[in-house]
């Protein structure tokens, strides 16, 4: 049971430093959970102890070494217990809190809410399929998975072996009456349960052995079918023979892929933990039957300044209160709390689960090799963040080559014009930082300086007002500039460049025809091949300010065009126009009603709305539209 103990204090009378001093007098020496709230009300720590009193006041006396406790205990302006029996129950109620939470200074597995599963539904004839979604609703889950081609794969499998339904269908336990069997029966895939083919009793034989083929243990299913392949041919009965042969014959080759790692048939996970200061790998290695089913990678996330025993602790706690896939033995390299762990998992697995720490064999080995995968997959991490955050991409650095820079263009803007016939003109700027797309930092420009088709003059416009803002605000300028465009283009961006003193800043033209690549001062266009990285990434800016380009144009167009629809209505003004497309979002929606809907909806005369209706209707409309 957990008592709900804690002081409800009254901030009018006291401040947030005397609140919290008063409920630290009140802890008790129990075992229990603690929550720590910021300003905002809002959960931003749970943690278990085994004594609260000497836990929590841990947090406020004495010098705190760490950086991110110090952070922690700052933001801190309240904080609540809930006692429990024991430390295991803390372990327990900890786990849900954090789930419910998602408290920002617990370590939590990165992105965990999109790790893939195996549903096996709650239903008379159970369904079995991949999911990213866990409910509360009966059904079992298993995984997680986090190589999503892994879990395609047992799939795959399981629909060739096991005779499992993979429709959707509601069906009543005794099947539903009148239904016709579909293909999957009669291609043998399926037994048909929606016709009462077969009993939910017989179902449930298979589901238990789809379930034992997850959790490792193919033996049984193995022994099955080679018996049932046995009598089926000895009642020469062959083709059901050949059926039943073909998948045995798939779970064989399927059991034959997975590495032979141990020969004492023991369940097993193997968990080992690289870390560095701000990320951490965890590796789980599955095997079952002395077979490697799985290898799991987890990336951790908030682990600053904790300790390698507290990562541990922390990834146990949080992994197998999401899976059903448990072990009889973990490998792991934990020292601290080995018995409360232990404990732990046998509440949520209902069997002993022993917890061992291998220091010599074949063990030790297996736990070295997890490690070794570990420590990789982390270097790959840190290589590929040290990439993007401060060492340009082979791209930019190709960029920087083919047009003879003297910094890699780490930020590009790239500009593009888009008009009809020289009306609505617009244009759009797109902004790439180290070769990646920043859309935070895309603009959209209504050109306003002419009325017919001129695509110099609507350059020469946009790169004025872009450019003249910045300096204005002394924002940051940037590396290259891109036009969508051959040299009269560029030489119009040129010039409205060297009237504002930025001169030094590259300007390039992209033509579209040829994909040419031209840069002030020259007449012929760069000889760069066409296709090396350097203009690989100038085509994907070019194209990219293109799509934003027609894209805003076609929203501005679409909006005149209805306002000028509406707008040539009697009675329609300002005000009722936007009553019609706040209420209903567009004509098309708008021809969808009755007048009688339309009039009570944009709270309009329902003689108005009729007249609405017959002027939408009209066929010259239709065609404008």
């Amino acid at each position: 049971m957990y008592d709900f103990s804690y002081w409800s204090a009254n901030r009018a009378m006291k401040t947030v430093t005397d609140i919290i001093k008063l409920k630290l007098k009140m802890l008790p020496s129990k075992p229990g959970v603690y929550l720590y709230y910021d300003q905002d009300n809002t959960v931003i720590y749970v943690g278990k102890a085994k004594s609260l009193k000497t836990r929590v006041l841990s947090y406020f006396r004495g010098k705190i070494q760490d950086s991110k406790t110090r952070v922690l205990v700052s933001k801190i302006t309240d904080l609540e217990w809930i006692i429990t029996d024991s430390e295991v129950e803390a372990l327990l109620l900890e786990n849900n809190l954090i789930k419910q939470y998602a408290p920002r200074y617990n370590m939590m597995l990165k992105d965990d809410k999109t790790y893939p599963y195996i549903c096996i539904t709650d239903e008379p004839f159970p369904r079995v399929f991949f999911t990213r979604k866990t409910l509360r609703d009966g059904s079992r889950y298993f995984g997680p998975y986090t190589d999503q081609g892994h879990i395609k794969k047992l799939l795959r499998t399981i629909y060739k072996i096991f005779p499992v339904r993979t429709c959707r269908k509601k069906i009543a336990p005794g099947g539903n009456p009148g239904d016709e069997p579909c293909l999957q029966f009669h291609l043998k895939n399926c037994d048909a349960p929606c016709t009462g083919n077969i009993s939910p009793e017989f179902y449930r034989i298979i589901i238990d052995e789809i379930i034992r083929f997850l959790n490792g243990n193919t033996r049984p299913v193995i022994a099955r079918l080679s018996r049932e392949m046995e009598e089926a041919s000895a009642a020469m009965q062959y083709e059901d023979a050949a059926h039943i042969r073909d998948r045995l014959q798939i779970l064989k080759k399927y059991t034959n892929t997975q590495s032979v790692v141990q020969t004492d048939f023991k369940s097993r996970d193997i968990i080992a933990l690289s870390t560095a200061k701000h990320d951490a790998i965890m590796v789980v290695f599955r095997l079952r039957e002395g077979l490697l089913i799985g290898r799991e990678r987890f990336h951790l996330k908030h682990i600053e300044h904790q300790t390698r025993q507290d990562i541990l602790k922390d990834f146990i706690r949080s992994y197998y209160s999401k899976t059903n896939l448990f072990p009889k033995e973990v490998f792991v390299e934990l020292n601290q709390d080995i018995y409360l762990f232990e404990t732990y998992l046998k509440k949520l697995a209902d069997f002993s689960i022993h917890i061992i720490q291998p220091e010599r064999g074949k063990k030790a080995k297996l736990f070295t090799l997890a490690k070794k995968n570990a420590d990789m997959l982390l270097k790959d991490i840190l290589l590929q963040k040290m990439k993007f955050s401060t060492h340009p991409g082979k791209m930019v650095e190709a960029l920087q080559q083919a047009l003879n820079l003297s910094a890699p263009p780490l930020r590009i803007e790239g500009f593009d014009i888009s008009h009809f016939q020289g009306k609505e003109t617009v244009a759009s700027m797109v902004y790439f930082e180290n070769g990646d797309a920043k859309r935070s930092q895309y603009r959209k420009f209504i050109i306003t300086s002419v009325d017919k088709p001129d695509d110099f003059k609507s350059m020469q416009e946009v790169i004025s007002r872009r450019y003249k803002r910045l300096l204005n605000e002394n924002a940051l300028l940037p590396d290259l500039i891109l036009i969508d465009g051959g040299k009269g283009q560029l030489n119009v961006a040129k010039s409205v460049l060297n009237e504002l003193g930025l001169n030094n800043i590259p300007v390039i033209g992209l033509a579209k025809r040829l994909e040419e690549v031209f840069v002030p001062g020259y007449s012929q266009a760069q000889n760069i091949p066409k296709t090396s990285p350097a203009v690989i990434l100038l085509r994907r800016i070019r194209d990219e300010a293109h799509r934003f380009a027609i894209s805003f144009h076609r929203s501005k167009r679409s909006k005149n065009m209805v306002k000028s629809v509406l707008d040539d209505i009697p009675g329609i003004g300002e005000t009722r126009r936007k009553y019609l497309l706040t209420a209903f979002g567009s004509i098309q929606n708008i021809l969808k009603e009755n007048p009688q809907t339309i009039a009570e909806k944009a709270h309009i005369p329902l003689k108005l709305a009729e007249t609405i209706l017959i002027t939408l209707r009209k066929p010259d409309l239709d065609e404008k539209k």
